[in-house]
């Protein structure tokens, strides 16, 4: 009998105590067992260490190493140089595969045309509990579909190594938008090559360590920066969606006196993909929305 295609699961961590233990357990619980599961952490000092110790210890299928990186690009580029597996799956060390997930997707990529797939996602939240679906579109919605957002929701997706081999490593100037830049050069690449599991793959956890304010600004400059490289343009909706998050954050905390500053920070990062007069009303606009808050907010007193 043929051995089943050898799997390696790549997980980047950095400060993940919390919960690596469960990712852990969920991919060596996987009923696909002929896989090999490879952490690469960027240096922790929350107790990940002997969390992996202790797991490695009982299960030669986890590899793993500590040491500083330059973000999870790099750990991830870092962890797919010492994979051995056929098929390729990438898992945060706060997120989660659904019983049978591997399986489904080596089952998928058994079809010989297909370079990769992926499935519906979840967002959980820190109790594992559903908070909501993830916005997935299947691969006939095309490429000009990620002018709205990435739909591929990141553990769900699962390629082989001539595809890694094919496109490369992910490129580690992205600080956010690594694995929506991937998937980007999957669809120019190879359209007709991506195929769909439609089932729940994984489950994608959201919780207050995962989302920064920062971030929130870094994932609409860099959905900008790449939806005009790949796409030929990038739709106003990222701008104007970011800018709503500022206001709705100056409204919820009225100590952020940099908030004009905030905004002119994120529109100078973007000001490339857009012409000078859009951007000035994008501005303006911000500034009106802010003016309304706060005179909202003193009749309200």
């Amino acid at each position: 009998m043929t051995a089943p295609p050898f799997v390696s699961i790549v997980m980047p961590s950095y400060m993940q105590a919390r919960f690596i233990g469960r990712s852990i357990d969920n991919v060596l619980g996987q009923s696909h067992a002929n896989l090999e599961l490879i952490v690469q952490d960027g240096g922790s000092d929350d107790g990940t260490i002997e969390i992996l110790r202790e797991k490695a210890s009982r299960d030669p299928r986890l590899k793993w190493e500590s040491a500083p990186d330059e973000g999870p690009a790099d750990a991830i580029n870092k962890a797919l140089v010492r994979s051995r597996g056929t098929i390729i799956g990438w898992l945060n060390s706060d997120d989660l595969y659904t019983p049978g997930a591997v399986s489904r997707a080596v089952d998928a990529l058994d079809d010989p045309l297909l370079l990769m797939v992926y499935g519906h996602g979840e967002h959980v939240d820190e109790e594992d509990e559903k908070l909501s679906a993830y916005p997935t579109r299947r691969p006939d919605a095309g490429i000009d579909a990620f002018h709205t957002g990435c739909f591929i929701c990141q553990p769900t997706a699962f390629f082989k190594r001539t595809m890694y081999s094919l496109l490369g490593p992910l490129e580690q100037s992205l600080k956010t938008s690594f694995d929506f830049e991937y998937w980007l050069r999957a669809f120019s690449n190879f359209p007709d090559r991506i195929g769909f599991v439609d089932k729940v793959q994984a489950r994608s956890r959201l919780h207050d360590a995962c989302i920064t304010r920062n971030e929130r600004g870094t994932v609409a400059a860099e959905g900008v920066e790449l939806t005009d490289r790949y796409l030929g343009d990038a739709k106003m909706h990222w701008v104007s969606t970011h800018l709503e998050e500022i206001v709705t954050m100056h409204q919820q905390d009225n100590s952020m006196d940099d908030v004009f500053s905030m905004i002119d920070r994120f529109l100078s990062k973007v000001s490339h993909a857009y012409d000078a007069r859009v951007i000035e009303e994008m501005r303006s606009q911000a500034r009106l929305m802010l003016d309304a808050g706060t005179d909202t907010g003193r009749k309200g007193a």
